[in-house]
């Protein structure tokens, strides 16, 4: 006649061999013959987590504890299990039950840190993750999380230390000497985090993040050469981020090269990356001065989608439009540009000249004047009022 103990040492070996459902069938006997066995119900539960069946997992730790309150490892299970599938309220209570049954256990601790750190409730984690430090000062993983959190609280001195405390035990890790880098990066301390991108560099040099933020730090200090090759660095280690591209065209606008700038704005637009003001506005430019004016436009007006109050983007629309010949939307934008702060002798000059072939000269005459102010050396200007006056030149 079969026992309990056979179904159960059926269920274990099943399990062992990833047969989730015959230990189940094989945990159920069990349970048919003793029905108040916590520890069938836990192995039942720990089987239905594998078949991904959470909710039935969940009724049967609980129906363990209710059986053994005090079973500190079905409890962590059960908290676990609630911290994987997004319940992390229930996962907080979870592991705070155990630890008031065992206030020591260092990895309940760890485990509610974790889960703090994703609700964002940092300063409760890092209470979680000092405590384990006032017993285990040499806890390296504990010491990184707590940078990690520095770090997400923007305390990036602190973070700098914990991390350094870290790379101690690990001298040769990339990734680490490309966190501290972004950390004195975020402190702006640059010859610091030049030095560790370029330690990350030595010892992987493909270390493409390191190599990305190494020309960001470049470009910040107008070193353009050295941030293009940093770029290119980066981009040929297959750096993931289609922001390389933004920032290789800027630094070609920069250094005169719009033919590069341009190669490179395209493969943006070829690619759909959303991009910020700053660069639609010199895609703008760079087409601009290429006299690719329809591309121009499109730029600056996705540039003023993003910041309607710019006047020099209005500026340049309407030198675009007045160039081709559209001089009703040429002077709405000078129009707009000079509401809001442009003072600009070529917009009144082109404003006058639009006032002319609307048949206002009256009007014409103003805004010449008020180019004159700005440029008085203007000769077609002089000439043009003196003609309006009657006076022959």
């Amino acid at each position: 006649m079969e026992t309990a103990q056979d179904h159960i040492n059926l269920g274990l070996a099943f399990t062992m061999s990833k047969n989730y459902t015959m230990a189940i069938k094989e945990f159920e006997k069990a349970l048919i013959l003793n029905p108040d066995d916590a520890e069938v119900h836990a192995y039942l539960a720990n089987a239905y987590v594998c078949k991904g069946d959470y909710d039935r997992a969940i009724q049967e730790y609980e129906k363990a504890l209710k059986l053994n309150p005090v079973n500190v490892n079905i409890i962590i299970k059960l908290g676990k299990l609630y911290a994987n599938i997004g319940k992390a309220d229930k996962a907080i209570e979870e592991y705070k039950r155990a630890i008031e049954i065992n206030p020591n256990d260092l990895n309940i601790r760890h485990s509610l840190g974790d889960v703090y750190v994703k609700m964002e409730k940092y300063s409760e984690a890092e209470k979680e993750y000092k405590y384990i430090l006032e017993r285990d000062k040499d806890n390296i993983e504990i010491r990184f999380k707590i940078g990690y959190i520095y770090e997400l609280t923007k305390k990036y001195k602190e973070a700098a230390e914990e991390y350094e405390y870290v790379l101690k035990t690990n001298p040769k890790s990339p990734g680490l000497h490309s966190i501290l880098g972004n950390i004195y990066k975020n402190l702006k301390n640059y010859d610091k985090a030049i030095e560790y991108y370029e330690k990350a560099l030595k010892i992987n040099p493909k270390e493409a993040g390191a190599a990305y933020n190494l020309g960001i730090i470049y470009f910040e200090k107008g070193e353009y050469e050295k941030a293009l090759a940093e770029f290119n660095r980066a981009k040929e280690n297959k750096y993931k981020s289609s922001e390389i591209h933004i920032k290789i065209g800027e630094i070609y606008n920069k250094l005169g090269e719009k033919d590069k700038a341009l190669e490179e704005y395209k493969k943006i637009a070829e690619k759909g990356v959303k991009t910020d003001f700053e660069t639609h506005k010199a895609m703008g430019l760079v087409y601009f001065e290429e006299g690719q004016l329809d591309e121009a436009i499109r730029e600056f007006n996705l540039a003023l989608e993003q910041k309607k109050n710019d006047p020099s983007i209005y500026e340049n629309l309407g030198h675009i439009y007045y160039k081709k010949v559209m001089y009703n939307e040429s002077k709405m934008n000078f129009l707009k540009a000079i509401e809001l702060g442009k003072e600009d002798a070529e917009i009144f000059y082109k404003l006058g000249n639009i006032a002319m072939k609307e048949n206002d000269p009256k009007m014409a005459k103003e805004y010449w004047e008020k180019s004159l102010k700005i440029n008085p050396d203007n000769q077609i200007i002089i000439k043009n009022l003196k003609l309006l006056s009657g006076n022959s030149v």
